[in-house]
Parts: C-alpha cells; sequence; structure tokens
C-alpha cells in the first residue's frame, strides 16, 4: 500500500513540486512505516481552508509533517517562528514548503501579520497548529479561529496518531460561532488519537 499520493489532494490543491521531491515525502514516510489517510477533494476548489494539525508534542510531528505534505504535493503555507528561517538551509527550505515567518513576540500582533499576508497572497490551504508549542498548554491558541472567521475559511482537522503511525485528513468542522465551544469540540475531537508524548497533551 501507498504510504501517501498526490492523488488524495485535488489537483487545485497541488504545488506540482518536483517528482523527486514528492517521492522523498513518500520515502520518508514509508520508511518509517507511516501513512496518511483521507483526502481533500476538487469539491471544495475556490475555497480557503485552515487545516488544524494536532496533537503536537515532539520534534517528530514537523518531521512528518514535512513529509506528508511533500508527498501530498499540497500547496500549502503554514506560519513559523521567524527565526527558524534564519538558519542556512533550513529557511529557504521552509519558504519553499509554504513557511511563512511571523514573529512571535507579540501574539496578537503576529495573528494580524498573519492575516494581512494571507490577504495579500493567494493561499488556498493554510496550517496551523492551535497548541502552538510542544509542550503541554493549558488552554489552545485561538489564532486559528480568527484567522478563519476572518478570511471566510473553512477548517480540516488533521491528526498525527503514533499509535497507527497515520496521519488522518479529517472530514471538515463546522464552525458554530462560539470560539469556546469550537476549542472544546476540535480538542475532544483529538482527543481519539495518541501523541508522541501523551503527557504533553
Amino acid at each position: 500500500m501507498t504510504s501517501v499520493s498526490n492523488s488524495q489532494v485535488a489537483k487545485s490543491f497541488r504545488a506540482n513540486r518536483p517528482k523527486s521531491v514528492q517521492w522523498l515525502g513518500r520515502f520518508v514516510l514509508s520508511s518509517l512505516g507511516w501513512k496518511v489517510t483521507g483526502s481533500i477533494k476538487e469539491e471544495h476548489k475556490n475555497q480557503k481552508i485552515v487545516i488544524v494539525v494536532a496533537p503536537h508534542t515532539s520534534n517528530w510531528d514537523g518531521i512528518l509533517g514535512m513529509a506528508a505534505l511533500a508527498g501530498l504535493d499540497a500547496k500549502i503555507s503554514f506560519f513559523g517562528k521567524h527565526t527558524i528561517f534564519r538558519y542556512f538551509g533550513l529557511g529557504a527550505f521552509l519558504k519553499y514548503m509554504g513557511g511563512i515567518p511571523v514573529n512571535r513576540a507579540n501574539p496578537g500582533g503576529a495573528i494580524g501579520d498573519a492575516i494581512k499576508k494571507i490577504k495579500n497572497i493567494e493561499i488556498s490551504l493554510i496550517g496551523m497548529a492551535p497548541e502552538g508549542t510542544r509542550s503541554k498548554v493549558a488552554e489552545w491558541k485561538t489564532g486559528f479561529l480568527r484567522i478563519a472567521e476572518e478570511i471566510n475559511a473553512k477548517i480540516i482537522p488533521v491528526s498525527l496518531d503514533f499509535a497507527k503511525k497515520e496521519i488522518l485528513l479529517g472530514e471538515f468542522f463546522r464552525l458554530s460561532g462560539k470560539r469556546e465551544k469550537d476549542l472544546k469540540d476540535l480538542k475532544d475531537y483529538f482527543r481519539s488519537f495518541t501523541p508522541r508524548h501523551p503527557e504533553n497533551f
């Protein structure tokens, strides 16, 4: 069985990266025994979608996420701490894969900056980790909900399950308009998946 395929992402959402990059993503996932299930269908083209990725408890999440992104050949933008982009080679690679540097020194300002960047460039898929860190947090950050509301985007939950070694592209999550309820419902949904470090979730 193929670990991941670009056929899981509608053509309108593909980045059309070189076949070698897609092969590398498949190779990494296959070597680690992981697979990607689910899909993003063509019926959602011309829509902005915020992809909420959780649980996020280790550096492996980022490695697996990048491999899945390459294997799916998805054209997605994601936000990262601006200092990471200063590293030689890594910064260029992250930008190539869709990374957008954001200064998190001012959380409120960072979200405003992110929204402005999204509106200024053509982005259909936006990836975000609601926890904002690998460490255990009492409350999730609401930035991804604010962004979804501001750009009128739909939300797809994407889970990393270390018990099954599976990344699942879930079904669309319907926003209620009440942030506290939406956060609780999403967090309850992600509890059914096993993170690498359960104690941090």
